[in-house]
């Protein structure tokens, strides 16, 4: 479901039940007599029309034979002709040329036997042409009104509110297509083309570019996104705004796709159907989270993301006094206060737009909101991507973290709490490097407080991947689906953990309620799943064949990869919470150097040292540090 639906906005549009209407008024027999009917009353009525509705005694014998005739052979030439082989229902301008063609023959052939046989009674010329423009005229009224009257008896009660994005060759053909299934109401369209911008296609607006998605999802209450063709520019950008807004994307390839064998796809897939194959949960807040986050300022950073806003979003269902939204990203922020709004939420909401590694603002926003609880969620996640950006990983997962925390100290904020990832276990990426410092340096300052120096309690909370999420497998795999594949994955033995946003933060926000010092906690992510598996499984949801319809490549992994998580190393001390899907796994205390080490590697940061010197550093931290090549050298040994 559409994010909407899960707030509780009525998005739906609600029709009115229809009374059913008997099925012999529809029959091919009825439909026979009312031309009949039609067809004498044309005549007539070309009649009035010629006379000025004064038709002359000595016409009178001529109309009377002449209605015979055509009531009787009006009908008689669509039957002849397979003219009632077209559905009345589904009537459109096809089959009207379609009617203009069938009933022009019977007129030729009045006009020709008025001209050679005169011992008939006389009909004017006028009036056979007129009677052909009215019979026309009354015929395709009968047909467009069995049409309307199909469509409101069988209109759904329910049909989700969508947009349809395309271009010119393709937006025509998918309205007309939605709209004879009747499984949503299209509330406007999205063109790459801006010469359609304001233009109305089969009356359905244009209401902007692509790029215009996101404001549009929250003022039209969007539950679903259409992609009209799968050869849109556009289209991965689409998919991942929807994802970012929980709304379900459906790819409706053209005809011209499926004949030019850019797609082979059967069946449409949205993450909503995917999201269902995991693990269900209650989605009700727990007493213990209403408890710990009634009444409290609540500080979110990385607010902009896909956990940070959906941790904006259910902390906005909570009783929290006010909540102090941060991310680096402006339009991030302004769309979550978009959605906020939508909302109608009453509490306060505060955004604040700058950066975690900025000391001057982090001590401001603890100083100024006084927040009690703060949720860390900033952070750079890319794997391969850090693995060429050492010094920004470094600085903003690490130096941004220490500035955070200790604004937090100095400002006696009650709990901090720092998401942190599986691959922070044994890491062999420079990102999972770099929150495993994190996670210690959390336990560092933990351990400050056990030793009386400041109050504030520290955990850090650890998962794996989690669906539809901005860069997640999802929607890359649904983009190579529809354009024919194939899907590419980097190793066939890859396991990850998934789990869907709003599951991963509602256990986030379990954990938060625990009494911790510096303890990592862990959710429950279920069994791990091949990478390759799930893929597959993708593709069935999408009425596909594996390897046949969409092929499965292996291209390789990528820098910094692994082929599998851990949750937690197989030393470590892990004990059941409350929470029945939330774990404890016990802090190792950090070494008597970390400190030192910690300030060497950010003043290596600071100045852009190489790569290769801030991985050196990373090696002598003891978080078991491991590029991805010692990683599989260390599996094939094992092996």
């Amino acid at each position: 479901m559409g994010y909407f639906h899960r707030i509780g906005v009525q998005s739906r549009e609600q029709t009115k039940p229809h009374t059913r209407i008997p099925k012999w008024v529809f029959h091919r027999y009825v439909q026979v007599f009312a031309d009949a009917v039609t067809a004498a009353f044309a005549l007539v009525y070309a009649y009035a029309l010629r006379f000025d509705f004064h038709v002359p005694a000595d016409m009178h014998r001529g109309l009377w034979t002449w209605l015979c005739v055509v009531a009787i052979l009006r009908p008689l030439t669509l039957v002849l002709m397979h003219g009632y082989n077209a559905t009345w229902r589904f009537f459109d301008l096809r089959d009207s040329l379609s009617l203009i063609l069938r009933s022009l023959p019977l007129t030729v052939a009045l006009l020709l036997v008025r001209t050679f046989l005169h011992n008939l009674p006389v009909i004017p010329y006028s009036v056979l042409i007129l009677e052909f423009g009215i019979f026309l005229t009354f015929a395709g009224m009968l047909r467009v009104t069995r049409r309307l009257t199909h469509e409101l008896v069988h209109a759904p009660t329910q049909r989700a509110r969508a947009l349809v994005v395309g271009n010119e060759a393709t937006l025509a053909a998918t309205v007309r297509h939605v709209r004879s299934c009747k499984e949503a109401h299209i509330i406007g369209l999205l063109s790459e083309d801006e010469r359609l911008l304001g233009i109305h296609i089969l009356g359905v607006p244009v209401l902007g570019l692509p790029a215009s998605l996101s404001s549009l999802l929250m003022i039209y209450q969007i539950e679903l996104v259409i992609l009209s063709g799968a050869n849109l520019e556009c289209a991965a950008q689409v998919i991942q705004d929807a994802t970012d807004f929980d709304i379900q994307v459906k790819i409706l390839p053209s005809v011209g796709d499926f004949l030019q064998g850019r797609v082979h796809v059967s069946r449409v897939v949205g993450i909503d159907q995917i999201a269902r194959t995991r693990t269900e949960m209650n989605n009700e807040p727990h007493p213990a989270v209403k408890e710990c986050f009634g009444a409290q300022t609540v500080l979110v950073t990385g607010a902009g993301g896909s956990i940070g806003s959906e941790l904006t979003r259910q902390l906005a269902d909570l009783n929290v006094r006010r909540l102090v939204v941060l991310d680096h990203d402006e339009n991030s922020i302004f769309e979550l206060m978009n959605q906020l709004e939508a909302k109608k939420v009453a509490k306060e909401i505060i955004p604040v737009v700058g950066n975690i590694r900025d000391r001057d603002l982090m001590q401001s926003v603890f100083e100024k909101y006084s927040p009690k609880i703060a949720l860390h969620a900033a952070a750079y996640k890319h794997v391969p991507v850090m693995e060429e950006n050492c010094c920004e990983a470094v600085l903003n997962n690490v130096c941004g973290t220490r500035e955070l925390v200790d604004a937090a100290i100095r400002s006696c904020c009650e709990r901090v709490v720092m998401i942190s990832t599986d691959k922070a276990v044994r890491p062999s990426s420079v990102m999972g490097a770099t929150k495993r410092v994190a996670e210690m340096l959390i336990q560092q300052r933990a351990t400050e407080a056990a030793r009386g120096r400041h109050e504030t309690q520290f955990a850090c909370v650890r998962f794996g991947n989690v669906l539809g999420s901005r860069g997640s497998v999802i929607p890359i795999f649904l983009r190579q689906i529809a354009a024919g594949g194939p899907i590419t994955i980097t190793h066939a033995e890859m396991t990850r953990y998934f789990m869907t946003i709003p599951q991963a933060v509602q256990l986030v926000l379990q954990a938060a309620t625990l009494a911790f010092s510096g303890d990592i906690f862990m959710l429950d992510m279920g069994d791990p799943v091949r990478i390759i598996d799930f893929a597959k499984q993708i593709v069935r949801l999408a009425g596909l064949a594996p390897g046949k319809d969409i092929e499965i490549k292996v291209v390789g992994m990528r820098p910094g990869e692994k082929l599998h998580e851990q949750l937690w190393r197989e030393d470590a001390q892990v004990t059941s919470t409350e929470f029945p899907h939330v774990f404890q796994v016990r802090a190792i205390a950090a070494p008597a150097n970390f400190l030192h080490l910690l300030d060497e590697l950010e003043r290596t940061a600071r100045v852009h040292e190489s790569d290769k010197a801030i991985q050196t550093l990373l090696h002598k931290l003891p978080i078991d540090y491991r590029t991805e090549r010692e990683e599989v050298e260390t599996i094939a040994a094992v092996s």
